[in-house]
């Protein structure tokens, strides 16, 4: 931001030059300078969970390195290449690789940091919605190991949230890998897009499947106009569904 971004104001004191927001985000303006609001989903969208589960158990020697595990359903324990018989199987893992600061080390998908850099640059308020507090024991070291690797990965984001229930928390455009909330999102009216994942391509798009200048071209274009529905010549006049914050 330099000093033309900025106007005076009574007293001396200056501000930042506030941009008009668009009538139809009029209800989900959020700070200064954003209006757009995306609600981001981490592990498979952002960060490479299943790599992750997969190091660790290579690590302890429970998995051959070179074994490649199936990613055809969202359920570690029904793809096959994965250690798991029963789903307690899979917790007991699950929790041992978080005592291992599972969230503060799983690898990037690549390019999503420049990417959510670019998107925030134009006025896309980024909510990280995630449901990682779904083993009970280990809260407090899961919310610091995912802020964690926010910063260090230079994730640009005004709100972190954990919660199961993303239907609850509303947007211009979420982007989710799981097919339940694809379609519980979906089923109460918000805009999803898929982030493309082995385990979701029956499911219709609009979707992205990596992060490049390509996707969040794409991403900007379908907050102006959402794939299928048409805006009336004056686009100011429609309205996308609330975002509130």
């Amino acid at each position: 931001m330099t000093a033309a971004d900025f106007v005076p104001v009574p007293g001396g004191v200056s501000v930042p030059d506030v941009p008009s927001v668009p009538a139809r985000y009029a209800d989900q303006r959020v700070g200064l300078r954003g209006w757009r609001v995306l609600n981001l989903d981490l592990d498979g969208v952002c960060a490479d969970y299943m790599g992750a589960i997969r190091d660790y158990l290579v690590r302890h020697g429970r998995m051959s390195s070179d074994v490649r595990p199936r990613a055809d359903s969202y359920n570690l324990v029904a793809n096959a290449g994965w250690p798991f018989h029963t789903a307690e199987d899979y917790l007991a893992v699950h929790k041992a690789a978080e005592a291992e600061h599972l969230y503060a080390t799983m690898p990037m998908i690549p390019g999503t940091d420049r990417a959510l850099r670019k998107l925030s640059s134009e006025h896309v308020y980024i909510r990280i919605v995630t449901h990682r507090l779904f083993v009970s024991g280990q809260h407090r070291r899961v919310v610091a190991d995912t802020a964690q690797w926010l910063d260090e990965h230079r994730i640009p984001y005004m709100s972190l949230c954990f919660t199961g229930l993303k239907d609850s928390m509303q947007a211009t455009i979420h982007i989710d890998d799981s097919p339940t909330n694809i379609e519980t999102l979906r089923a109460v009216g918000q805009h999803v897009v898929v982030f493309d994942q082995p385990y979701n391509r029956a499911l219709a798009g609009p979707r992205i499947d990596r992060w490049d200048d390509e996707s969040v071209d794409a991403l900007l274009g379908w907050f102006e106009e959402w794939p299928g529905e048409e805006r009336s010549a004056d686009a100011s006049d429609q309205a996308f569904p609330s975002a509130a914050v």
